[in-house]
């Protein structure tokens, strides 16, 4: 029997993961914890938005769409936001939260906004090499378990531990043409990627590094 189960409760999809007593992960951008960040956000209270210079219009390649609330706020201050992930359980999951989301009239504006693919972040730049601003968010190194993030978040990176992430996604973003590249980063992280970023935005637990394009 598999560790992990797709599942459709209540017409909603959530994935169980039978090695733990955690809730099944199940993804909703209509959350009252997500409803009042998002409309609350603007590029001077929203960290990421400031990264990436949000704007209306703005052509935002997420290239690891994850849980997909970054992605999400983008769109719902105006960027064009495509949403990149590989892994087919978490597509369904985006999908399902998407599909939910074009009824709340509050949020189907942003909905509008967002293109959702099921793909490997690096085929899919190789054939979309021009944006705005590529993002990536990369799995940060496991902590020790007193530090582990929690919910969701926990859940997410327990099931995608298996994925890759040996910086070939960052090299192949180099390759695009853009505007900015942004890539999430713990705080106390050391510079050692191809290059130094241009300028970097931070607060007290992550840092957004920041590289110039065309």
């Amino acid at each position: 029997m598999s560790r992990y189960r797709l599942s459709l409760v209540d017409g909603k999809y959530c994935l169980r993961d039978s090695f733990s007593s955690q809730k099944p992960l199940s993804l909703s951008f209509s959350s009252p914890r997500f409803l009042r960040r998002v409309k609350a956000a603007s590029k001077n209270s929203e960290l990421l938005a400031k990264a990436v210079g949000s704007r209306k219009g703005l052509k935002v390649v997420d290239c690891t769409a994850g849980l997909g609330r970054e992605g999400f706020l983008l769109a719902y201050l105006g960027c064009e936001v495509t949403l990149i992930e590989r892994s087919k359980v978490i597509y369904f999951l985006l999908l399902d939260a998407l599909n939910s989301a074009r009824f709340d009239p509050d949020l189907k504006e942003a909905v509008g906004r967002i293109s959702l693919y099921r793909s490997d972040a690096e085929e899919f730049l190789s054939q979309y090499r021009s944006w705005d601003v590529v993002y990536i968010d990369p799995m940060f190194p496991e902590k020790k378990k007193t530090s582990l993030p929690k919910g969701d978040m926990q859940y997410l990176q327990r099931f995608l531990s298996k994925e890759k992430n040996d910086g070939s996604l960052l090299k192949m973003a180099f390759r695009c043409q853009f505007r900015r590249l942004v890539v999430k980063r713990p705080l106390k992280t050391v510079f050692n990627e191809i290059k130094n970023p241009d300028s970097f935005v931070q607060n007290d637990k992550i840092r957004y590094d920041i590289y110039s394009g065309i």
